[in-house]
């Protein structure tokens, strides 16, 4: 467990600047204040944290993972410590949010840009991931908050179901091929594919891990696509097959148990959760 703050802030700059005597420069210490400073971190943690050369100081593959908690606990560190200090309920500070990059496209615009008016001081660490890894994130402190598809129940997570969707087979008027584009890996594309040929007889696939690209294929003719509509809501080109079969979406907002004791942050989850959907 990392005790002391100062030999932590010592630490990151070593990291970011890959030198002890321009870290000391920054700093305005001496440098074997942070050479003391990163040997008292590494008989802490038990880790070897800086490969020293000539050429400088570089991060060992497990300094460059407590380098990357390190900079989270600092900025969460600072971000708490100011809203007690000023006595302030509002959302300040930097809060990461994990988003799916196709969910971002529909949801963030809705309320981004009223939070950030409504608070000054607030900022985002967006983090684009399949729903399944951003809610471990979230479940794991790597996440603040996030918005997924399909969450399972977690004890340490509290749950709000914002929207529903679906996803199902999408195709340009004027297509006629026997193309299907989907992405393998969801869930929702493979339970689709047991019932697709009953309306589209497909002989060969493309796959993406893009929906974006999915749809955008889908668009200019290269197939019909396994989409979410409010993904392919986003282009006027496509239309659902009809007949085809679906899966049922649902987005929830999520974080852990123990923010809802901060009151800045139910301010925040409140603002998300009051934009009006459709």
């Amino acid at each position: 467990m990392i005790d002391n703050l100062t030999d932590l802030k010592y630490f990151l700059e070593v990291a970011k600047t890959g030198n002890i005597t321009r870290a000391s420069e920054r700093l305005g210490v001496t440098q074997p204040s942070i050479t003391q400073a990163i040997k008292r971190l590494e008989e802490k943690t038990g880790i070897i944290l800086l490969e020293r050369s000539r050429k400088g100081s570089s991060l060992t593959r497990q300094g460059e993972g407590l380098f990357q908690i390190g900079e989270r606990m600092l900025l969460e560190w600072e971000r708490d410590t100011r809203m007690i200090a000023q006595g302030q309920k509002e959302p300040m500070g930097r809060y990461s949010l994990g988003v799916h990059s196709s969910v971002a496209q529909y949801t963030l615009a809705d309320f981004l840009p009223p939070l950030l008016d409504k608070f000054p001081e607030l900022e985002f660490n967006l983090i684009h991931d399949l729903s399944r890894k951003i809610a471990e994130q979230v479940i794991s402190r790597e996440c603040d908050l996030g918005l997924v598809i399909n969450t399972i129940p977690h004890p340490d997570l509290v749950i709000h179901k914002l929207l529903t969707d679906e996803v199902t087979l999408f195709k340009h008027p004027a297509y006629k091929g026997n193309v299907l584009i989907l992405d393998p890996d969801l869930k929702q594309s493979q339970t689709l594919l047991k019932n697709m040929r009953k309306v589209f007889d497909f002989k060969r696939e493309i796959h993406s891990s893009s929906l974006e690209v999915i749809r955008d294929l889908c668009e200019n003719k290269a197939g019909m696509a396994i989409l979410p509509s409010r993904v392919a809501a986003l282009s006027d080109k496509i239309r659902p097959v009809p007949n085809a079969p679906s899966f049922k979406d649902e987005l929830s907002l999520i974080y852990r148990v123990e923010r809802r004791a901060d009151l800045s942050f139910k301010e925040l989850i409140s603002a998300i959760r009051n934009v009006p959907r459709v």
